[in-house]
């Protein structure tokens, strides 16, 4: 039985691939994007620069994220559009001005929520609600207890 493990692991990758349950890697993806790209009649330097457009995206977005947790969620358009800015000159330096301003673009359409992770978004939220709490406009938190409290509340004895 041990004779064959290995060709029983092997055969249990094939069929795995083959159905496609191993997601695809970064280099697929661009593959792919480079062949929809090309498809749609784009040349290199077109399909690069979209390419690098979307790099650029997820670049600020990273940015962004790191400077808004790292400023306890203290973080507004202006500050994300300086970091789009320094990006697009990097942007443009690599492909040109037409990439930058298609990117910057982007950025100005896209809302904070969609260009934040999920971290940054939820330093943003923490401090909206601590600053609503002050005010009294939003509920305080639940005490721990509460929940065994409302179970215990239904139980039948």
């Amino acid at each position: 039985m041990l004779e064959y493990g290995p060709m029983v692991v092997i055969a249990v990758v094939v069929i795995v691939v083959a159905i496609g349950l191993l997601p695809e890697s970064p280099e697929d993806a661009a593959s792919k994007f480079r062949r929809q790209c090309r498809a749609d009649g784009m040349d290199f330097a077109e399909t690069e620069a979209a390419i690098g457009i979307r790099k650029a995206f997820v670049r600020l977005r990273r940015l962004s994220s790191d400077q808004c947790v790292a400023s306890g969620g203290k973080m507004d358009r202006d500050q994300i559009n300086q970091i789009a800015a320094h990006v697009a000159i990097g942007l443009a330096a690599a492909h040109g001005r037409e990439a930058a301003k298609a990117f910057v673009g982007w950025i100005d359409d896209c809302p904070d929520e969609e260009i934040l992770y999920d971290d940054a978004r939820a330093a943003r939220h923490h401090k909206t609600v601590d600053a609503l709490r002050e005010k009294g406009l939003y509920p305080m938190p639940k005490h721990v207890g509460t929940h065994e409290d409302f179970k215990n509340a239904f139980r039948i004895v």
